[in-house]
């Protein structure tokens, strides 16, 4: 298919989350009509009601952005996890694979086990090593069984104004602390919402469906995500020290991969311009939340 700059109709997923609340008036400024659907609007784990609807809208394309995000906890709720990303995102490919309606699907670094030494190629074998990143894969299989034409896109370390975030936490922390401890350890990229829907907007134009790897551009350690973060209190003359520790020193139930670089080429080479680099991503969020440094 080729790039088309046609205004579609587009059902979109997990409404009042952090990624639609960024991205469906953003697809909206690109004048296509945005669809918008909330949980309570529609339970992507009750087939009737999902095939009920997709048929009903009839949507150019559908962007699933409903989701089970909660890492730690989906140690111990897999089940929930897999209910939601696995048997709701087969209900979507399902019903848009009956009518051959495109769909886009929003996957996560953690489909991988971090164990490599350079970046991750959408092709390259994957291996999740928590339930989370298991019920997120199970849900690509899904898309790429039942729905031929599809988008599968995977980001990383995504933050937003819409929703608790890494970036939000260590702001607050910092300010009510001047000191914290953030691992070192684990490498990746930050991905901000922002520039995240821009992506998916430029992407869904260009009707080259496929898996791609979509982050910001850069590589960084949530440690010196965190000194960058913190830099914004510094120039308001707030003295903050950041301490790195090792993952080991801060336990969590659900195992993180160590290094989770995605390779961007191909994304790159779809949309023919260059991505953000994670640091102006950055510093356009905070500079959303009114904390930019004085003149």
């Amino acid at each position: 298919m080729a790039a088309s700059s046609k205004k579609m109709k587009l059902l979109v997923t997990g409404g009042g989350g952090m990624l639609e609340q960024t991205l469906s008036p953003r697809l909206r400024h690109r004048s296509h009509e945005v669809i918008s659907l909330s949980k309570d609007q529609l339970d992507v784990t009750d087939f009737a009601q999902v095939d009920k609807v997709v048929n009903e809208v009839a949507p150019d394309l559908i962007i699933h952005c409903a989701a089970y995000t909660q890492v730690d906890l989906a140690e111990s709720e897999h089940e929930k996890a897999f209910l939601v990303n696995y048997t709701g995102s087969e209900n979507v490919a399902i019903a848009a694979g009956k009518l051959r309606i495109p769909m886009l699907y929003v996957s996560t670094d953690y489909v991988f086990d971090g164990t490599q030494q350079r970046p991750y190629l959408p092709g390259d074998e994957t291996a999740p090593i928590s339930q989370y990143g298991k019920s997120k894969l199970a849900g690509e299989l899904a898309v790429q069984r039942y729905c031929p034409d599809h988008y599968i896109v995977r980001t990383s370390w995504l933050y937003g104004p819409h929703g608790r975030n890494f970036v939000d936490t260590i702001y607050k922390l910092a300010q009510e602390r001047g000191q914290i401890s953030v691992v070192a350890d684990q490498v990746g990229s930050p991905t901000s919402t922002l520039t995240f829907s821009e992506i998916i907007g430029d992407l869904i134009e260009t009707g080259q469906f496929g898996v791609y790897h979509a982050t910001d551009d850069g590589v960084t350690s949530w440690f010196d995500f965190a000194r960058e973060i913190v830099k914004t209190l510094e120039f308001q003359g707030q003295q903050i020290t950041v301490l790195p520790i090792e993952t080991k020193d801060m336990p969590r139930p659900a195992p993180r991969p160590a290094y989770s670089v995605l390779d961007k080429s191909d994304l790159v080479k779809a949309l023919a311009r260059p991505l953000t680099p994670w640091q102006v991503a950055l510093e356009e969020y905070l500079s959303l939340k009114a904390v930019k440094a004085p003149a």
